[in-house]
């Protein structure tokens, strides 16, 4: 009965698949990187739902294997006043992961900041 599964509870699978398939590095260090979310314009869709934007987010992510030690997303100001794919939704998509300059280089070349 897939239809009763909740938006959380298959975001909790995702992030144990993804955290049990990956080796993980001893650091002690992290840092949080943001992404501003647009309409239409991300490389993952967008859906009706925080729970599966992240989902699909965590899954993009993935497929470049960059590790994710968290994954959160926030409406931090008003939507822009266009519809247009390029504006932004006010909401930004946070990732933290190791503090490691090339994992980081990984992440700004897919627009995180």
């Amino acid at each position: 009965m897939m239809n009763n599964i909740s938006p959380a509870f298959l975001l909790f699978l995702v992030f144990t698949m993804y955290a049990c398939s990956k080796n993980t590095l001893i650091e002690d260090k992290y840092v949080t990187l943001s992404y501003n979310q647009t309409f239409c314009a991300d490389p993952w869709k967008n859906l009706s739902s925080d729970s599966l934007t992240l989902v699909n987010v965590a899954s993009y992510l993935n497929s470049y294997n960059l590790y994710i030690a968290g994954l959160n997303i926030k409406q931090v100001l008003p939507a822009d006043s266009c519809k247009a794919c390029t504006c932004k939704t006010g909401k930004t998509i946070y990732v933290s992961t190791f503090d490691s300059d090339s994992l980081k280089a990984k992440y700004y070349q897919i627009g995180f900041k």
